[in-house]
């Protein structure tokens, strides 16, 4: 098998039927398609003209788990060589997956002993705002970037071999949030490089904010984690003040969604004063790149 996609899905029936059928529609050659249904309510269903599809399984979690768990899940279940992670809320557009295997096969050639993670450009879809952006990030092997954030990984654009997987361990099940940036912060730390195929593969669609004490339930997991004097992976200091630095951000944006604009500005300023820079954002990561005409979903 050349590549499981993965689709891990909470109560998003519809959604998830799209974002399957922009997998299948890619057309690849020794591809299945895991869908793991993290204790949907009702369960999670596959469309009729799709259930009976040889290389298309659904896996089941009787309870809710979380996003790391059913991923992890998922990993654990899939055949292929190279591992496509695919949200459940977001579709990837028509004959995008070929062409990003095949870069991912020709680097992986070129540097057969270095872990590597392939990432794509990528359209942000704010329901809320009606605003649309088509970003192309940046390549990187640097922690302090994988300590910004998952900037280059929304979720549904990210590539790697099952060997790295292995080779870095399963997503943290303890967090709730945040399990994207442990992940790969974990990768950085352990000498891992980021490359880009320089195009647009996914329509991210950005989902309602978390709760505030959601997100420090994972921010505090990953102090425990990386900042303390025993820890598994004790940072070093510019690391930890830019990790701070992003999680100030990410409360700052809850807080705006709320409505709570003073509490915003605190943890704005917090973050400036750990990371100084003219933007939001902690550093320049992406390029901007011109609308596609048509963004509907592969099929």
């Amino acid at each position: 098998m050349r590549v499981s996609v993965v689709i891990p899905v909470h109560n998003r029936q519809t959604l998830c039927e799209r974002a399957l059928r922009s997998a299948l529609a890619q057309r690849v050659d020794g591809m299945e398609t895991i869908i793991v249904d993290d204790g949907s309510q009702p369960a999670f269903r596959l469309p009729a003209d799709i259930a009976g599809h040889a290389d298309v399984r659904v896996i089941r979690h009787d309870n809710n788990r979380g996003p790391a768990a059913a991923r992890n899940t998922g990993v654990d279940a899939a055949r292929g060589e190279w591992i496509a992670l695919l949200d459940s809320d977001d579709y990837w557009l028509a004959g995008t997956l070929a062409p990003r295997l095949e870069f991912a096969e020709i680097d992986r050639r070129a540097v057969p002993n270095q872990m590597t993670l392939h990432a794509a450009g990528f359209v942000i879809d704010n329901a809320r705002t009606g605003r649309r952006d088509a970003l192309i990030p940046i390549e990187s092997d640097q922690p302090i970037h994988f300590a910004s954030g998952c900037w280059f990984a929304p979720g549904s654009t990210i590539l790697f071999l099952r060997e790295t997987f292995r080779q870095i361990g399963p997503y943290d099940p303890t967090l709730r949030r945040l399990e994207d940036l442990d992940w790969f912060l974990r990768f950085a730390l352990a000498g891992g490089r980021l490359k880009v195929w320089d195009n647009l593969a996914a329509v991210v669609e950005v989902g309602p904010k978390p709760r505030l004490s959601a997100l420090d339930d994972s921010a505090a997991g990953l102090q425990a984690k990386y900042a303390g004097p025993g820890s598994a992976h004790c940072l070093p200091p510019d690391l930890r003040r830019r990790l701070n630095a992003y999680l100030d951000v990410e409360r700052a944006s809850i807080f705006a969604a709320e409505g709570r604009w003073m509490s915003m500005l605190s943890q704005l300023a917090r973050s400036f004063l750990r990371a100084p820079r003219l933007t939001v954002h902690l550093e320049r990561f992406w390029r901007h790149r011109t609308l596609p005409q048509h963004l509907e979903p592969a099929s």
